[in-house]
């Protein structure tokens, strides 16, 4: 299973850069754009592999069905000891919506039951109201500001 999710991954990799050669890229300063990146480093507590494949997947349905505007994907070690999740938000607006849906939704406790946060990192111009977001809800986040970056147009 997990040969043909690699090939699928990339061969839509590939179609997607044949198609998008002829496409302009333009450089966006992190000033002009409002993206934020989430990546987490999980630790999965000693459950067991297939634990944290099936609860990872299903989330990962769960919120690509619910919130079409974000970038979600992860990656479980070889040992499956730890999983990394990254996940990309429009804005920090867009961000705290899935926060405060995380929180009241039913995979919140399932979630720390498979999985403890090693480190939380946000990419982007975080606004002030998700830092305090982030913050009244117990999460520690490294905050780091990209330089720039491309956008294809």
């Amino acid at each position: 299973m997990k040969k043909l999710i690699l090939i699928a991954i990339i061969s839509g990799i590939f179609l997607g850069c044949q198609s998008e050669k002829s496409k302009e890229l333009t450089v966006l300063k992190n000033s002009d754009s409002t993206e934020i990146t989430f990546i987490l480093e999980l630790n999965t507590k000693g459950n067991s592999v297939e634990n944290v494949e099936s609860f990872t997947q299903y989330l990962s349905d769960f919120i690509v069905e619910r919130e079409p505007s974000t970038v979600y994907g992860y990656y479980i070690s070889k040992d499956g000891k730890k999983v990394t999740l990254i996940e990309r938000y429009n804005n920090s607006q867009d961000g705290i919506k899935h926060g405060e849906d995380f929180i009241s939704g039913p995979n919140f406790q399932k979630f720390f039951e498979i999985f403890e946060i090693e480190s939380f990192i946000t990419i982007g111009n975080a606004s002030d109201e998700f830092k305090e977001f982030a913050s009244s809800n117990g999460f520690e986040i490294e905050y780091r500001e990209s330089i720039g970056g491309y956008v294809r147009r």
